[in-house]
């Protein structure tokens, strides 16, 4: 088989690992949260675990953005809005979350968490003008219940 000028075609590369491994390491990274908060707030005021998280993973992925090459630049409007994303989605949020841990088992409190896809899925369509199908109101199903499952 040729391509439109008589040469091979391309051949197509292979996304399998492409996917897998990052699916594998946020997996691996999210998937033990529950259990790293439980055992950082024993020790540690929440606000600075919550920080040098924080820190350790924008630093992480200015790393790779410039591996990648990409620009970390933005507009007046991306970082105002990166701000309010920030605050109202990390630094609220998991700060919530880990003086949540001091009252409640770590199992519980990841289901609750699992309970913002549904509003997060909402505020995209207010927003962003997402769609809210059936595959991502049915996925939100799915990692509701299997969060559950663990709980």
């Amino acid at each position: 088989m040729t391509g439109p000028s008589g040469s091979p075609p391309p051949q197509i590369q292979s996304t399998r690992a492409a996917v897998l491994v990052p699916f594998g390491i946020v997996t691996l990274i999210w998937g033990s949260t529950w259990l790293v908060i439980r055992d950082q707030i024993a020790v540690v005021p929440p606000s600075w675990s919550i920080s040098y998280r924080f820190l350790i993973a924008g630093i992480a992925m200015a790393i790779y953005a410039r591996v990648k090459r990409e620009s970390l630049l933005l507009d007046a409007r991306g970082y105002a809005f990166a701000a309010v994303i920030g605050t109202a989605l990390f630094a609220f949020n998991f700060n919530f979350v880990y003086r949540a841990e001091h009252y409640v088992t770590s199992g519980l409190v990841a289901v609750v968490f699992a309970l913002l896809l549904v509003p997060n899925a909402v505020f995209g369509r207010i927003f962003l003008g997402q769609k809210l199908g059936r595959q991502l109101m049915l996925g939100c199903a799915v990692a509701m219940a299997g969060v559950a499952l663990l709980f």
